[in-house]
This record gives structure tokens, C-alpha cells and sequence, in this order.
């Protein structure tokens, strides 16, 4: 073997491997995002004026799964989102990496924001707090500058980062005109909120990051 048909093989390789990456991060992004949605509509507290921490303590396992649903599937998105900003390096290559890498570094804040969320009520409804002391814990996250930021983080990230990474990608012609449409659905959806728009955000979830499951099964990077 030469030394350029080892090359060749290496390269060949490492893009087998990081297209595989992406496939899975992909989809357990959204089977993750899909799962904790659906099931967070179902799992509510017996009280109605109930908060987290009330549902938490009814319901302690169904808790830690959506948490842990909410905080390690978008860590295996971002693995799906830089491997797709891979695929291009002509047209569009520009709004496709900006995009990527702002849906990336969303998804990391909503992470950090997820996981303070989640694991304080965990440990609230764990220590038996009275309501009046856990709804003062309550007003304190909302007033938290960290969580605050993290969260903001997620909300600019995560709307503009897919309306632009998809763009990008029509501009490369690697996806059909709808899918950034669908992104754009998604983001409008998100801030809709209720079951409805919850439902019309998860359905252009897929519609949006779908496409680019199958773009990373079936092709090879766009080469100048």
C-alpha cells in the first residue's frame, strides 16, 4: 500500500466514522426531545396547583428519566449537528457552519440549563420541603443569572442556529426547499407553547433534522 492509498483509507475512515456519529447523536437528539416532551404532558401533579417539585415527589423515577432524556440526548445532537456542517465545503458552506455551530452551542446551554433545573427540584422533592419553601426555591431559579443566561442561550441558539444551518444546506442543495421552512415552524412553535403547538414543534423537529440524518447516510462531503 502507498503512502497516499493509506491516506486515503485513513480519510476514508475518519469519515465513515464521524458520519456514523452523526447518524446516532442525530437521532437521539430527537427521540430524546420527542420522549421527554411526551411524556412530561402526561405526568402531572394530583393537586392542580402543583408545582415540579410536587410531581417529582409522586412520581421520582418518571422524573429522572425525562431528566436524564432532556440532558444527554441534546449532548449526542450536537455530535449530529457538527457532523452535518461537515458535509459542506462549496455553496453555503458560510450560513451552514454560522448555523451549525450556533444550534451546537444552544443545545449546550439548554443543557446546563436542564440539568440545574432538574436536579435542584430533584434534590427539593428528596429533602420533603414544605410548598411555600418550595415555591420560594422556584422563584429563586427563575431569578438565577446563571440559569437565566443558559437558558437565553439555548433560546437564541436553537432558533436561530436551524433556520440558518438549514438554509445553508438548500443553498448547497443537500436538502428540499421545505426543510428550512420546517425550521422555521419549529422555532415559531416553541414559543407558541401548550400540547398543540407542542405537538406541531416535535412534528417539525423531524421534518427539520430528519433530512440531515439521511444527508450523513448517503453521502460523502461536497468537495470543491
Amino acid at each position: 500500500m502507498t503512502a497516499t492509498t493509506e491516506s486515503a483509507a485513513i480519510t476514508t475512515t475518519a469519515e465513515r466514522v464521524w458520519r456514523v456519529a452523526g447518524i446516532v447523536g442525530m437521532a437521539l437528539g430527537m427521540l430524546s426531545l420527542i420522549a421527554a416532551t411526551v411524556i412530561q404532558w402526561f405526568v402531572q401533579p394530583s393537586d392542580p396547583a402543583g408545582t415540579p417539585i410536587d410531581i417529582t415527589g409522586e412520581n421520582p423515577g418518571l422524573w429522572l428519566l425525562v431528566g436524564l432524556l432532556a440532558v444527554l440526548g441534546p449532548l449526542a445532537w450536537v455530535a449530529g449537528i457538527v457532523s452535518t456542517t461537515m458535509l459542506v465545503r462549496t455553496k453555503g458552506w458560510t450560513l451552514t457552519t454560522i448555523g451549525g455551530y450556533l444550534t451546537a452551542a444552544g443545545l449546550v446551554g439548554g443543557v446546563g440549563h436542564l440539568a440545574i433545573f432538574f436536579g435542584l427540584i430533584a434534590d427539593a422533592a428528596g429533602a420533603g420541603l414544605d410548598g411555600d419553601t418550595g415555591r420560594a426555591i422556584l422563584q429563586a431559579d427563575d431569578a438565577s443569572i446563571l440559569s437565566n443566561v443558559l437558558l437565553y442561550g439555548f433560546l437564541v441558539g436553537f432558533s436561530l442556529g436551524p433556520i440558518l444551518l438549514t438554509i445553508g444546506l438548500r443553498m448547497a442543495r443537500l436538502v428540499p426547499v421545505w426543510v428550512p421552512v420546517a425550521a422555521i415552524v419549529m422555532v415559531v412553535a416553541n414559543f407558541v407553547g401548550g400540547i398543540p403547538a407542542g405537538i406541531v414543534q416535535l412534528v417539525a423537529v423531524v421534518a427539520t433534522f430528519g433530512p440531515m440524518v439521511l444527508l450523513l447516510a448517503r453521502r460523502r462531503g461536497v468537495s470543491a
